[in-house]
């Protein structure tokens, strides 16, 4: 399977619901879980809410996660190496830095164990944001290079990590999110939503769920077929 989008292109599709819609009897903040119905087996909350099916994929796409960036070395003057430790299945990176590159080259390198494989070879980049992602299976590390010659020093502020899991067989054994047939979601509060079946929507989340998700009920949408 190729690279899933990211979570900001994913937000911007116009997806069309394909088949019912359902409205959930608690409409308050916090994780839901809900039976999959039979004719709806692609259930999915609107988009941009954190949501996934048991036994799917999903894209979680995290800030800053923990043990990712390793730090910064001078290799040589005028030469940042910056180092990125990629938690598994991930395609792609942003690193956000603190200043413009204003023009620096920048080679980028993926590793898949000891083996190389080059991203960018002395590419010149402008702006604060460089966005990173790879075919390649099973990267596990990301060194980024820029020469800065007579430039102040890069300084990395944030970095944003997209990877392909599956929730359901990622998640502890503990977890109270790995009922199956259901789909998962984290009910923003203070609006009514609907669930609609929406094949080919992405999942999307942005941390592992924590807790204890409510169950809820379905109650088909009125508003299908009215003039």
């Amino acid at each position: 399977m190729g690279p899933m989008i990211s979570l900001a292109s994913a937000m911007l599709l116009a997806t069309t619901p394909a088949g019912p819609c359902y409205v959930p009897s608690d409409q308050t903040a916090g994780w839901k879980r809900v039976d999959l119905p039979a004719e709806a087996p692609a259930l999915a909350a609107p988009q941009g809410l954190e949501q996934f099916r048991a036994g799917e994929r999903a894209l979680l796409s995290q800030v800053d996660p923990p043990v990712t960036y390793l730090g910064a070395t001078e290799r040589r003057f005028g030469r940042m190496v910056y180092s990125f430790q990629l938690p598994k299945g991930t395609f792609r990176i942003q690193v956000d830095f603190l200043d413009s590159l204003n023009g620096a080259k920048v080679d980028a390198t993926a590793y898949v164990g000891s083996r190389a494989y080059p991203l960018l070879s002395e590419r010149r980049q402008f702006g604060k944001e460089l966005l990173l992602d790879w075919s390649v299976v099973g990267a596990d590390r990301l060194v980024v290079e820029v020469h800065r010659h007579l430039r102040e020093k890069p300084v990395v502020l944030h970095w944003r990590v997209d990877r392909e899991v599956f929730p359901s067989r990622d998640l502890s054994a503990t977890s109270a999110f790995l009922v199956s047939r259901s789909l998962y979601f984290h009910h923003p509060g203070g609006r009514r939503i609907e669930l609609c079946d929406t094949p080919g929507q992405p999942m999307l989340i942005s941390r592992w769920p924590e807790g204890t998700p409510a169950d809820v009920t379905l109650t088909r949408s009125r508003a299908e077929g009215s003039p």
